[in-house]
């Protein structure tokens, strides 16, 4: 019986959720965080509460969507702010002092690789037509390219884009062993689960708040509290200052069909509110969506294919 025990004990212990594991990794809030504009990282704050920030327009704080005992910092653009957490149920206070470095690559022009992908994703929106597409692999390119049948497939095409362009592509096998990479050369993450391709560019430190053409947008939902629903590629970005955005989007299993976004986007709205329509006089391209997806969806983050 003794032996019974240990053995379930074991078997428990290997069948315990990977977020768990990982939210035991999580650091405990610093004194002092030195971020770069668009990057965001995630702390343990040991006590809920109220974040407010000296600064916004520098640096901000967002509760995460699976844990709100955790918290991502981000930082916005170039400066100091100081984000101070007051307790909701206890008289607690912790401070960080945030200081953001500008992105020297913000200018940097697309690469060609990556305009490929953004070429490529257009053009599968324009042939599909609206088209519905099922999930299977007999009629569903985006499928067969993954291998298996009968998935949610946005993130399918936004893989098949991505390796028919000619973009490096890690296995999904191998995307909890990743590090950062040492530039921002074009890559990306072969697997078609919006979570796993989460994991992945996280891992590579490819995640970011701010978005360019040709990188992957990840979507949330409040109404079910998860923040890797769904996954699109970006194909155009107009920055209109002020943390403010207009998205340009090709998307794969939008009503079971290929779809094209355009929509504005707040970089610095940390409640999950930060997606709202285009003025109605730049609503002129035919058969591009202006309302944005659900209206209980938001941003999560942008995956930096490049940089």
């Amino acid at each position: 019986m003794k032996k019974l025990i240990c053995a379930l004990l074991l078997l428990a212990l290997a069948l315990q959720p990977l977020s768990g594991l990982a939210a035991a990794k999580i650091p405990s809030l610093p004194k002092e965080l030195t971020l770069t504009a668009g990057q965001f990282q995630l702390f343990s704050q040991g006590f809920t509460g109220v974040w407010e920030s000296s600064d916004p327009a520098v640096a901000g704080a967002e509760a995460d969507v699976n844990d709100k005992k955790n918290v991502r910092l981000i930082g916005f653009s170039a400066g100091e702010a100081t984000l101070t957490l007051t307790g909701t149920r206890t008289n607690k206070t912790a401070q960080v002092k945030v200081t953001v470095l500008p992105d020297e690559s913000a200018d940097d022009p697309v690469p060609d690789v990556i305009q490929r992908v953004i070429d490529i994703a257009t053009d599968e929106w324009i042939a599909v037509g609206g088209q519905a597409m099922s999930k299977d692999t007999k009629s569903n390119k985006y499928v067969k390219w993954w291998g298996y049948g009968n998935i949610g497939w946005c993130g399918a095409f936004a893989g098949y884009c991505l390796d028919t362009a000619g973009v490096p592509l890690e296995k999904e096998d191998d995307i909890r062993k990743l590090k950062p990479l040492t530039n921002g050369d074009p890559h990306g993450i072969k697997a078609a689960g919006v979570p796993k391709i989460d994991t992945g560019y996280t891992n590579l430190g490819r995640t970011t708040k701010i978005p360019r053409p040709g990188y992957l947008v990840i979507y949330g939902s409040v109404k079910d509290a998860y923040g890797y629903k769904h996954v699109g590629i970006v194909t155009d970005v107009k920055d209109y200052g002020e943390g403010l955005y207009k998205v340009t989007t090709v998307e794969g299993n939008m009503g079971s069909t290929v779809k094209s976004y355009c929509y504005l986007y707040d970089a610095r709205n940390v409640e999950h509110q930060n997606l709202s329509p285009i003025p109605r006089e730049e609503q002129t391209e035919p058969n591009v969506n202006y309302t944005p997806h659900q209206n209980t969806w938001y941003v999560t983050e942008f995956c930096a294919t490049w940089y």
